[in-house]
């Protein structure tokens, strides 16, 4: 094609999101995924669409490593896998100081919690299923498309949740089940997710069919049961709208209770389908560990969680101290985070179904008094009206944990006048991406009395 033109390159650096740099025609900067700083490779380039493909690999980084998934380059949910772990935390952790520097934000993080496990750390993995030359096929979308790339096994998921998603496929087959045609909109079932509580060894099984109509329903769900004895409960979820959004609204239980039981921080918690909870349960514990240390809790602080989900970080911060208000704009995971505060018999939280910068606007309109503010904002970061706030509000110090240090700075630089970064770490929650979770202490400078 008269588009596409080979380049030998020389890969100069890679950017915040792990995706190396490169001359072409001596002046032209390209960004060559899956390629490593000085390596050398041949790529090709697509002028109408910028977009490079490495073909070749001419010299090899020695911090290069060959990964176990052999389609991790299509699917692109895991961009460094061909990256040496040690060298997959020092990018992180040298990645965010830099936005921190060029933000001006005075603060370097020293401390990276790296995770133990390397594969199979995912609790939730889901997949959508097609039709193709006959066969029920399932996996990951490609990146940034709708084409499927058909799996086999995904290493950063459990042997059970790989399994699980095997056996639907055969299921489908040999019961004549069709998959879900985006095109014409017609066929059952779309997608499977599934959750897997590690600690309790329970796991959901969500089937996500186009409506309610479920052909051979009981006798997928015995045949699953029979091959698939470990799952704890089935729903089926109808989805029959236009939206690349995998849950609808509506769903039932087929199976078992609807929600399974997970364990982090010695408190249990109910997960349903829809609420949110850490994909990384292990490093999720060692989050909230340093958030609590961070907190310098006392038992007459009065605590806000913001964006709390099933209440996961603010009921393990709840025996440290006098009060908690939980505040979600999701009504199930805030029926879940009340559900599992009764179920652990923890009496001094609340939970609030309301958007978290409407309530703390109106919280600092009422001048109330808020010791610490805990905030686990989603990738997009909060609001100014939520900052600002915060600021009207005064607490003694703010928790922010974040799982996009872009979006984490640009809120910091709001909050800098009235606060200063007293502490920081960095957790790594998904090995052989990009992503990083950040947690930062901040003090009240009015308020600090140290």
């Amino acid at each position: 094609m008269e588009n596409i033109k080979k380049y030998e390159i020389k890969c100069i650096n890679i950017n915040d999101q792990a995706v190396g740099e490169a001359y072409i025609d001596k002046k032209k900067l390209v960004l060559v995924p899956y390629i490593l700083p000085k390596e050398v490779g041949i790529i090709e380039y697509d002028k109408n669409t910028s977009r490079t493909k490495l073909v070749k690999l001419i010299k090899a980084s020695n911090i290069r490593v060959n990964p176990k998934c052999m389609v991790y380059q299509r699917c692109g949910s895991c961009q460094m896998l061909h990256m040496k772990y040690e060298e997959q935390i020092l990018f992180k952790k040298e990645m965010v100081n830099r936005l921190f520097k060029n933000d001006k934000i005075p603060f370097t993080f020293k401390e990276i919690i790296d995770s133990s496990i390397k594969e199979g750390y995912r609790n939730k993995m889901q997949v959508a299923y097609k039709a193709k030359d006959g066969k029920v096929i399932y996996g990951f979308y490609e990146e940034d498309s709708h084409r499927i790339i058909p799996l086999d096994y995904c290493f950063v998921q459990s042997e059970k949740q790989n399994q699980i998603v095997k056996e639907i496929a055969k299921i489908m087959q040999e019961l004549k089940i069709t998959p879900y045609n985006e095109d014409k909109r017609v066929g059952v079932i779309r997608f499977a997710l599934i959750r897997e509580a590690f600690k309790t060894n329970e796991i959901l099984v969500t089937i996500v069919t186009n409506g309610e109509l479920f052909p051979a329903r009981n006798e997928f769900v015995k045949r699953l049961r029979a091959r698939c004895p470990f799952i704890s409960t089935i729903i089926q979820n109808y989805n029959s709208r236009k939206t690349s959004i995998i849950l609808g609204d509506q769903e039932r239980v087929l199976y078992g209770s609807g929600y399974i039981v997970d364990e982090l921080c010695d408190i249990k918690f109910k997960l349903s389908s829809k609420t949110f909870y850490q994909v990384n349960p292990k490093q999720a514990e060692r989050l909230y560990n340093k958030v609590i240390e961070f907190g310098e809790f006392t038992k007459d602080d009065i605590v806000i969680d913001a964006y709390c989900g099933v209440g996961t970080i603010g009921m393990a911060v709840s025996r440290y101290v006098k009060e908690v208000i939980g505040v979600e704009n999701n009504k199930t995971s805030v029926q879940c985070a009340k559900m599992n505060a009764h179920d652990n018999n923890i009496r001094n939280i609340q939970f609030v179904l309301d958007d978290a910068t409407n309530y703390l606007v109106n919280l600092s309109k009422q001048k109330a008094q808020i010791d610490v503010l805990i905030m686990d904002p989603p990738r997009t970061g909060s609001t100014e009206s939520f900052l600002e706030a915060i600021k009207k509000l005064n607490p003694k110090k703010v928790i922010y944990v974040s799982c996009d240090p872009h979006t984490l700075t640009r809120d910091l630089k709001v909050l800098l006048p009235n606060y200063n970064v007293s502490n920081g770490c960095l957790v790594d929650m998904f090995v052989g991406t990009y992503h990083v979770e950040t947690i930062c202490a901040l003090t009240n400078r009015a308020r600090n009395t140290n």
